[in-house]
């Protein structure tokens, strides 16, 4: 059932928790004998060709078309049948609701991927469920797993509704309705434009939330597709699940979101396998954890005392090397860039420096200057690529080699401007790459291999699935948060961090000439944050209290004060007036 990515799917879930919402379809239901809105309709209809003495049609749709000069629906077919809102449920139970018959079979009640889903929400890595299906099995299946879900099943809840960010519970979203309440969606006009509050409350989720369909083919939902496709692409990637061929609206959704299509045996198959390698990636964790949690207890008491000075040493450079040797390991690249093999590489780099992510922000910490500088010396190794004879490489698939390096560097960054370690970070930033680095022969500086992109923002954005201005800075924070969960009390606290060591970079980056020939320095969203914090009148916000303090105390500003900029309020005041002017030249927003 394409395993690999099915377990790409996997640790995405997995790694980006919460962060996904699915689409089901009728194909759900399906191998709980639930019929299709389209099947319950050709039974209405049947009852009324009963009704009038006519027992067979080749097609009943346009026999009732025929009879009554429209098209069916189901207000006008339940109106023709029964007469009172008791009925209609009762009428609509009969199609939903299992039989004494059907429940000795196992028919109308909850399938493996219902069951599969509840224990994925259960767990919290499915908080949002949308579903075309008027059927119950979800909530049923729900109730199964001890989980009362929020449930939406028409736009006039949608006010009502706790929203989703700050709903603790699951919430699904019933997008045509619910047989209980008999307000249905289902001819073709119904499914081609859906009310502005419903669209607006969808267009939310799919830019907010990666996408999994399963079961939908999205052949008659005309009016979700385009809510899909008019949505900006989320920041995470969308997966498009189907059996045996995929239909053309599929197949053209998945190029439209750069997403992936994905062959399945079955929706039961799919969920089922699904949840027990998330729970197998839970559980690998757990045990490495236990594993990493004494791991960093040995780094602090390294650091406690001069005593072990020999052994902090020895455990960063094995740290070091191990994540030297994973990384070159897989070091091949002769094959096009792609976002599968992006995302692969991703998974690798960021298992190989784990322990020396959380290493460095301790030492940032509580480390002494030497504790810190060996950092600079494992960022140096990390950017050395040894070329065999007769190796060839792609160019913009060989700066994959970067980034456990940028990652890394960006968390020594975050770390010692968090903890003011200013003197350390700067001497890491003054370092250089000797020939034979990721970029070929010549001896670079670190900066100019790490602290700016040789991807273009484009590329960056179709690696990501995203269309930012700076997808690289973006990617940078998002990747880098959970590292940082520990010391942090808020995320916005997190990102005023991350802005100023992405600014103070910059800054750095031009002072030491880190560019190759005209004058150039990084860029990123710190551009249009720090504007974003004067609109929206947060002067008070640190980063931006942060930088007005280099103008207030000039040689005494904490950067300055500790070696930055040759310890020079001028040089600062220079670099940074020069700055100002690219950006205001070249920046994208």
């Amino acid at each position: 059932m394409g395993i690999e990515k099915l377990t790409t799917l996997a640790f995405s879930m997995y790694s980006n928790k919460g962060a996904y919402a699915l689409l089901l379809g009728s194909g759900i239901s399906r191998s709980a004998h639930i019929p299709s809105g389209w099947e319950v309709e050709e039974k209405l209809i049947q009852k009324i060709g009963a009704s009038q003495g006519v027992a067979e049609s080749e097609d009943w749709h346009q026999w009732y078309k025929d009879c009554y000069k429209q098209s069916a629906s189901y207000s006008a077919l339940l109106g023709e049948i029964v007469k009172t809102p008791t009925e209609r449920v009762q009428l609509m139970r009969s199609f939903f609701e299992p039989t004494d018959e059907e429940k000795e079979v196992g028919w109308k009640t909850p399938t493996k991927a219902h069951l599969s889903i509840a224990r994925l929400a259960k767990k919290g890595y499915a908080r949002v469920i949308l579903t075309t299906n008027f059927d119950r099995l979800l909530e049923k299946a729900f109730e199964l797993e001890g989980i009362t879900p929020q449930v939406i099943s028409h736009e006039g809840a949608i006010s009502q509704a706790t929203p989703i960010v700050h709903c603790k519970i699951p919430t699904i979203i019933k997008i045509n309705g619910d047989y209980i309440d008999c307000q249905f969606r289902n001819t073709t006009e119904e499914l081609d434009e859906y009310p502005e509050q419903m669209k607006l409350y969808l267009h939310r989720i799919f830019e907010e939330y990666g996408l999994v369909t399963c079961g939908w083919s999205g052949e008659w939902d005309k009016g979700l597709i385009s809510i899909i496709n008019d949505a900006a692409h989320s920041r995470y990637n969308s997966f498009f699940a189907y059996v045996g061929e995929a239909k053309n609206s599929i197949m053209s959704l998945s190029r439209d979101r750069i997403g992936e299509l994905m062959p399945i045996e079955s929706a039961d198959n799919l969920f089922s396998e699904l949840y027990e390698q998330i729970m197998a990636l839970e559980k690998y964790d757990a045990n490495a954890n236990m594993n990493h949690e004494m791991m960093m207890a040995r780094v602090k008491r390294y650091l406690s005392s001069k005593q072990y000075d020999i052994e902090f040493a020895d455990i960063i450079e094995k740290w070091g090397a191990e994540a030297y040797n994973q990384i070159t390991e897989v070091a091949h690249y002769n094959f096009s860039l792609t976002k599968d093999a992006f995302e692969r590489y991703l998974e690798i780099h960021l298992r190989a420096i784990a322990p020396l992510s959380d290493a460095a922000i301790l030492t940032a910490r509580w480390g002494k200057e030497w504790h810190i500088k060996l950092f600079g010396d494992i960022l140096i190794k990390l950017c050395i690529k040894s070329f065999k004879n007769g190796e060839r490489g792609v160019a913009d698939t060989s700066y994959i080699h970067a980034l456990a390096p940028m990652l890394l560097l960006n968390v020594i960054g975050i770390a010692c401007v968090k903890f003011g370690r200013f003197k350390e970070l700067n001497s890491i930033l003054k370092l250089s790459v000797p020939e034979g680095n990721f970029m070929g022969y010549y001896r670079q500086p670190l900066l100019y291999l790490l602290g700016g992109t040789h991807w273009t923002y484009e590329t960056w954005n179709n690696l990501m699935g995203t269309n930012y201005y700076y997808p690289f800075s973006l990617f940078f924070l998002g990747q880098l948060e959970p590292v940082f969960k520990d010391y942090f009390i808020t995320k916005s606290e997190y990102e005023n961090v991350f802005y100023m060591w992405e600014h103070l970079k910059s800054l750095v980056y031009g002072y030491n000439k880190c560019y190759l020939i005209e004058f150039s320095v990084p860029m990123g969203s710190f551009l249009y944050k720090r504007n974003e914090y004067k609109m929206r009148k947060k002067e008070s916000e640190p980063y931006t209290l942060f930088f007005e303090e280099a103008d207030k105390l000039k040689n005494n500003w904490e950067p300055i004060k500790q070696g930055m900029f040759g310890g020079s309020y001028d040089n600062y005041k220079q670099i940074h007036e020069q700055a100002e002017a690219y950006y205001q030249q070249y920046r994208k927003y």
